[in-house]
């Protein structure tokens, strides 16, 4: 039973943070290519006011969506105003709709050795022609005709230029993957400790408590 005088809008709405822990393998985050047992809840209800005792008292309604982020993430999205997009997060629930499945897990390093081999078949299907003349240019017996000297020296010339190109880019891609996986994981194992931390912390305090003597309220004589 509410007391006092309850206001609803369209625009009342409640936000709420929560942190999660979890046990086992952990779950798959969109964005991120590790799995997590850690992880940051960003949650948004509809909301009524309740006047009563000459206070307002908020209060959630109904859920209208669940995101979840890994602490990296998180941590991203709060630091990073006004860049693009903003950062990638989990839908995990939302209003009128079923729980949305778990993301695909993404394997950097298999994505990459996909990638790479796409890379490196384009080059060869795109060569393969040219590779196959200057095979038997070189096979031929006798002095080599200038003609056939240039056409070998422009086709190394190209093929050099496109590994130019695209390994630095290559090297580029895939080294900012290994540092995001990295800087994954090190977000998973900090919120890992400060979750014990706080939880031992908390244990700690409360055993100091119950081991303090109790103190009379009885006045003496």
């Amino acid at each position: 039973m509410e007391f006092g005088e309850v206001t609803e809008h369209e625009s009342y709405g409640m936000v709420g943070i929560v942190r999660t822990a979890q046990s086992g393998p952990g779950t798959s985050l969109f964005g991120s290519s590790i799995k997590h047992s850690n992880t940051i809840h960003l949650r948004i209800k509809k909301a009524k006011v309740n006047r009563h005792l000459n206070q307002d008292r908020y209060h959630g309604k109904e859920q209208l969506i669940d995101i979840e982020l890994s602490p990296t993430q998180f941590a991203e999205m709060i630091t990073s105003l006004n860049i693009g997009d903003g950062v990638p997060c989990t839908l995990r629930y939302i209003k009128d709709h079923k729980l949305l499945e778990d993301p695909p897990e993404m394997k950097q390093r298999e994505i990459f050795e996909q990638e790479f081999q796409t890379e490196v078949d384009a080059v060869k299907n795109l060569y393969q022609k040219e590779y196959v003349e200057v095979k038997n240019l070189l096979s031929l017996k006798g002095p080599m005709k200038v003609s056939d000297k240039k056409k070998i020296t422009s086709f190394l010339f190209e093929l050099t230029r496109i590994i130019d190109d695209h390994l630095p880019f290559l090297q580029k891609s895939f080294n900012e993957s290994i540092d995001k996986t990295v800087l994954d994981a090190k977000g998973e194992v900090e919120a890992f400790v400060m979750n014990k931390v706080t939880s031992l912390g908390l244990k700690g305090l409360q055993k100091q408590l119950i081991s303090l003597p109790e103190v009379s309220t009885e006045e003496e004589p």
